[in-house]
Protein backbone atom coordinates (compact mmCIF):
# COMPACT_ATOMS: atom_id res chain seq x y z
CA UNK A 1 0.00 0.00 0.00
CA UNK A 2 1.03 3.12 -1.03
CA UNK A 3 1.48 6.17 1.55
CA UNK A 4 0.27 9.79 0.33
CA UNK A 5 2.53 12.35 -0.37
CA UNK A 6 2.17 14.39 2.93
CA UNK A 7 2.68 11.97 5.05
CA UNK A 8 5.88 10.73 3.93
CA UNK A 9 6.94 14.23 4.04
CA UNK A 10 5.91 14.49 8.03
CA UNK A 11 7.58 11.72 8.44
CA UNK A 12 10.97 13.27 6.76
CA UNK A 13 10.62 16.65 9.02
CA UNK A 14 9.73 14.47 12.54
CA UNK A 15 12.48 12.02 11.72
CA UNK A 16 15.25 15.27 10.90
CA UNK A 17 13.62 16.93 14.37
CA UNK A 18 14.32 14.02 16.17
CA UNK A 19 17.87 13.39 15.45
CA UNK A 20 18.65 17.24 15.91
CA UNK A 21 17.48 17.20 19.15
CA UNK A 22 19.50 14.19 20.04
CA UNK A 23 22.78 15.19 18.45
CA UNK A 24 22.03 18.66 20.65
CA UNK A 25 21.54 16.42 23.80
CA UNK A 26 24.20 14.85 23.68
CA UNK A 27 27.02 17.14 23.37
CA UNK A 28 28.93 17.89 26.28
CA UNK A 29 29.07 21.35 27.75
CA UNK A 30 33.20 22.87 27.09
CA UNK A 31 35.48 21.49 30.21
CA UNK A 32 35.98 24.11 32.94
CA UNK A 33 39.68 24.79 33.39
CA UNK A 34 40.83 23.38 36.01
CA UNK A 35 43.37 24.39 39.02
CA UNK A 36 43.83 26.11 42.34
CA UNK A 37 42.53 29.72 42.57
CA UNK A 38 44.63 32.56 41.97
CA UNK A 39 45.57 33.27 45.68
CA UNK A 40 47.98 36.03 44.80
CA UNK A 41 45.37 38.31 42.55
CA UNK A 42 42.75 38.11 45.41
CA UNK A 43 45.43 39.24 48.14
CA UNK A 44 46.27 42.02 45.97
CA UNK A 45 43.09 43.47 45.04
CA UNK A 46 41.90 43.17 48.56
CA UNK A 47 45.38 44.72 49.77
CA UNK A 48 44.50 48.08 46.91
CA UNK A 49 41.28 48.48 48.37
CA UNK A 50 42.23 48.59 52.18
CA UNK A 51 44.98 50.76 51.41
CA UNK A 52 43.44 53.26 48.65
CA UNK A 53 39.81 53.30 49.91
CA UNK A 54 38.02 52.85 46.82
CA UNK A 55 35.55 50.90 45.70
CA UNK A 56 36.51 47.30 44.40
CA UNK A 57 34.44 48.50 40.97
CA UNK A 58 35.99 50.46 38.67
CA UNK A 59 34.67 53.47 38.63
CA UNK A 60 35.07 56.49 36.01
CA UNK A 61 36.42 59.98 36.76
CA UNK A 62 35.89 62.44 34.34
CA UNK A 63 38.46 65.73 35.02
CA UNK A 64 36.98 68.88 33.98
CA UNK A 65 39.98 70.08 32.33
CA UNK A 66 40.68 72.86 30.06
CA UNK A 67 41.04 72.17 26.08
CA UNK A 68 44.86 72.48 26.11
CA UNK A 69 45.33 70.13 28.88
CA UNK A 70 42.24 67.83 28.29
CA UNK A 71 39.29 67.11 25.60
CA UNK A 72 35.57 65.56 26.12
CA UNK A 73 36.06 61.67 25.67
CA UNK A 74 32.59 61.96 24.10
CA UNK A 75 32.53 64.36 21.64
CA UNK A 76 36.65 64.92 20.99
CA UNK A 77 36.09 67.39 17.87
CA UNK A 78 33.43 69.19 20.24
CA UNK A 79 34.47 72.84 21.03
CA UNK A 80 31.85 73.86 24.10
CA UNK A 81 34.52 72.96 26.91
CA UNK A 82 36.87 76.17 25.62
CA UNK A 83 36.85 79.13 27.08
CA UNK A 84 34.30 81.70 26.69
CA UNK A 85 35.80 84.96 24.78
CA UNK A 86 35.56 88.20 26.86
CA UNK A 87 33.64 90.66 25.35
CA UNK A 88 34.89 93.83 24.32
CA UNK A 89 35.28 96.63 26.88
CA UNK A 90 32.21 99.58 26.38
CA UNK A 91 32.80 101.82 24.04
CA UNK A 92 31.36 105.51 24.22
CA UNK A 93 27.85 106.43 23.35
CA UNK A 94 28.60 107.92 19.95
CA UNK A 95 31.73 108.83 18.24
CA UNK A 96 32.11 112.01 15.24
CA UNK A 97 33.12 108.87 13.05
CA UNK A 98 29.84 106.82 13.35
CA UNK A 99 27.88 109.54 12.12
CA UNK A 100 27.69 110.31 9.11
CA UNK A 101 26.24 112.88 6.76
CA UNK A 102 24.27 110.64 3.66
CA UNK A 103 22.54 113.73 1.91
CA UNK A 104 20.44 116.76 1.79
CA UNK A 105 17.23 116.82 -0.23
CA UNK A 106 14.18 119.53 -0.56
CA UNK A 107 14.39 123.04 -1.45
CA UNK A 108 16.09 125.28 -0.06
CA UNK A 109 12.74 126.75 2.17
CA UNK A 110 12.45 122.97 3.45
CA UNK A 111 15.28 120.97 3.20
CA UNK A 112 16.34 117.49 4.89
CA UNK A 113 19.12 116.25 5.92
CA UNK A 114 19.82 111.98 6.00
CA UNK A 115 21.93 111.56 9.21
CA UNK A 116 22.84 107.41 8.35
CA UNK A 117 19.12 106.08 7.57
CA UNK A 118 17.70 108.01 9.45
CA UNK A 119 16.16 111.59 7.83
CA UNK A 120 15.40 114.51 9.90
CA UNK A 121 14.88 117.86 9.30
CA UNK A 122 15.26 121.06 11.49
CA UNK A 123 14.44 120.80 15.25
CA UNK A 124 13.20 117.31 14.31
CA UNK A 125 15.01 114.48 17.41
CA UNK A 126 15.21 110.76 16.39
CA UNK A 127 17.27 108.11 17.38
CA UNK A 128 19.95 107.22 14.85
CA UNK A 129 21.17 103.85 14.31
CA UNK A 130 24.93 103.86 14.54
CA UNK A 131 27.02 101.44 12.24
CA UNK A 132 27.46 98.77 15.22
CA UNK A 133 24.03 98.58 15.91
CA UNK A 134 23.23 100.64 18.70
CA UNK A 135 20.77 103.85 18.59
CA UNK A 136 21.68 107.28 19.77
CA UNK A 137 18.82 110.11 20.16
CA UNK A 138 20.08 113.14 17.95
CA UNK A 139 18.42 116.60 17.38
CA UNK A 140 18.68 118.33 14.26
CA UNK A 141 19.64 122.14 15.10
CA UNK A 142 20.02 123.52 11.45
CA UNK A 143 20.49 121.84 7.50
CA UNK A 144 22.79 124.67 5.02
CA UNK A 145 23.76 123.41 1.18
CA UNK A 146 26.52 121.31 2.25
CA UNK A 147 26.30 120.63 6.23
CA UNK A 148 24.11 119.75 8.91
CA UNK A 149 24.58 121.08 12.81
CA UNK A 150 23.09 118.13 15.22
CA UNK A 151 23.03 117.59 18.81
CA UNK A 152 23.56 114.67 19.99
CA UNK A 153 22.52 113.41 23.39
CA UNK A 154 24.95 113.19 26.38
CA UNK A 155 27.16 115.43 24.74
CA UNK A 156 27.77 119.10 25.60
CA UNK A 157 28.68 121.33 22.31
CA UNK A 158 26.59 119.93 18.59
CA UNK A 159 28.40 118.55 15.94
CA UNK A 160 28.88 119.74 12.31
CA UNK A 161 28.43 117.32 9.87
CA UNK A 162 29.94 117.89 5.89
CA UNK A 163 28.63 116.45 3.54
CA UNK A 164 30.80 114.28 1.22
CA UNK A 165 31.06 115.25 -2.31
CA UNK A 166 33.03 112.50 -3.41
CA UNK A 167 30.91 110.32 -4.87
CA UNK A 168 29.35 113.44 -7.19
Amino acid sequence: MRTPPEFSRWMRVATLGGLSLALLLSCKPAAQPSGPPKPAAAKTNLLASATNRVPTAYVSVFEDLAPPKGRDPFFPNSHRREPEPTPPPPREKAAVSELVLRGIVGSPNHRLAVVNSTILEINEEASVRLPEGARVRVRCLEIGEDHALIKVEGELQPRRLLLNKKGL
